[in-house]
């Protein structure tokens, strides 16, 4: 029996970005594409040829329109009346799935490897295989019970573990997940998981991935998960016109773009329309949509669609620009910083 793909979209972040709404993680771009859309490139190099996306029914309706059209695998949308959790996503998938061996993903979050080698590992043993990963910060680790749980899966590791954002099920193990009572927004209960695999005479396996990095509204995992796209980054077929550029490594610059007397270091992704004059865009960068740079320095940072950034007198590093935000140097007087930030905004001057 072929994997089929679960994609789990949850609804929103803890606290809003924006004045207007807030923010669904797996809709929020990096290298000028969504998150989600990196997930089903991923689980597409897997060979998975069928993904059902879950969703709340507020968020499912969008979902289609800002993705990447798609011939090279099928895609089922379901979804529900009320906010997605894991575990709602769990039992709306399980009915669809039956017996079929399935990987469940995260929509908001990436591993900095190939899934390939996980999808080989279930087609040879477990009826179950979670992925953990070493804590990226000290706050997180997992609960007591699935500490347990995994001594009981023979896994054991010298690091601080945290549970990334992928699992993988056996022919059959689908519906003794889809049944299993899930908290609701908790983690997954691995110690119920493991219970119930085992009493169907199946087996719970872990296994230790390098890296895995999920988007929960901090800009700083924005820029990782940037980093771990942009790593994969091939260099465009195409370069623009010389233009007094010089461009160096894996560099991607849309045809619609324009760039003029500027040093593009890649990796580095610039947008249709974009507009790129007199600047240095170092690595890890990605300018979107109409976004505007002029005169001025950028790297690893975010630059979202319509934002600009000219002239501010300085190297922009490590940072997110939000859609259709400006960034500028006033030189009028009096001389002063004048900021419009909105709330949960962090500003560094240096």
């Amino acid at each position: 029996m072929k994997l089929r793909g679960v994609v789990v979209v949850e609804d929103d972040l803890p606290t809003p970005l924006s004045r207007d709404r807030t923010r669904v993680p797996a809709l929020e771009q990096v290298a000028n594409r969504p998150i989600l859309d990196h997930v089903l490139d991923a689980l597409h190099l897997a060979g998975i040829e069928e993904v059902l996306v879950t969703a709340s029914a507020s968020v499912a309706g969008e979902v289609p329109e800002l993705l990447d059209p798609r011939d090279d695998f099928a895609i089922e949308y379901l979804e529900q009346a009320a906010p997605l959790d894991l575990a709602g996503a769990f039992r709306l998938a399980a009915p669809v799935i039956k017996d079929a061996p399935c990987i469940v993903h995260r929509a908001s979050g990436l591993l900095d490897e190939p899934l390939t080698r996980f999808v080989n590992q279930l087609s040879t043993a477990p009826d179950a295989l979670v992925v953990v990963h070493q804590a990226s910060s000290p706050d997180e680790h997992l609960n007591l019970g699935t500490q347990d749980m995994l001594h009981l899966a023979e896994f054991t590791s010298d690091h601080a573990l945290g549970m990334a954002g992928v699992w993988l099920f056996g022919p059959g193990a689908m519906p003794i997940v889809g049944s299993s009572p899930w908290d609701a927004l908790s983690d997954v209960d691995l110690t119920t998981l493991g219970a119930r695999i085992s009493a169907a005479g199946g087996a719970l396996h872990a296994e230790l991935a390098d890296t895995w990095r999920q988007y929960r509204g901090h800009p700083l995992e924005l820029l990782e998960l940037n980093r771990i796209v942009l790593d994969r980054l091939e260099s465009c077929p195409h370069r623009p016109f010389n233009n007094s550029n010089r461009i160096e490594g894996r560099v991607w610059i849309h045809e619609s773009a324009s760039v003029r007397a500027s040093v593009i270091v890649g990796p580095t992704v610039i947008g249709p329309g974009a507009r790129i004059t007199d600047s240095y865009i170092g690595p890890y960068t990605s300018i979107g949509e109409r976004a505007r740079v002029e005169g001025a320095e950028v790297e690893r940072s975010i630059i979202s669609p319509g934002a600009s950034v000219q002239h501010v007198g300085g190297r922009l590093v490590a940072s997110v620009v939000g859609r259709n935000a400006r960034v500028f140097r006033d030189f009028s007087l009096p001389r002063a910083l004048r900021l419009r930030v909105g709330d949960g905004t962090e500003v560094a001057l240096c």
